[in-house]
């Protein structure tokens, strides 16, 4: 699901899930952004008051390709890099996380 341009995905995993007690939601944003246009987009997006951001960029990572031919040997390429933004909204605010893409 992607949110817009600039907000790529809402993140789930288990220490998402343990943040949103605390009202801490976790994006994929794009790369360009800092932590004022987050806030401003989040804000937009889900019409909810946001009290922090914190941003991290997470590194790219190694991944082995096997060739079909027995003769050639494993190539490495490096994939997966991307920027990962904590949003905390104000007390007795939620965003819903069943949102739909708007056009």
């Amino acid at each position: 699901m992607r949110l817009s341009n600039e907000i790529k995905k809402l993140i789930l995993t288990e220490k998402s899930a343990a943040l949103k007690n605390s009202n801490i939601y976790t994006f994929k944003v794009d790369d360009s952004l800092n932590k004022f246009s987050i806030a401003n987009l989040i804000e937009k997006l889900f019409g909810v008051e946001v009290v922090k951001v914190r941003t991290a960029v997470m590194p790219s990572k190694r991944r082995r390709i096997m060739s079909k031919n027995p003769k050639r040997f494993p190539q490495e390429i490096r994939v997966g890099r991307f920027k990962k933004a904590y949003v905390q909204i104000k007390d007795g605010q939620s965003i819903d996380l069943s949102v739909e893409e708007t056009k």
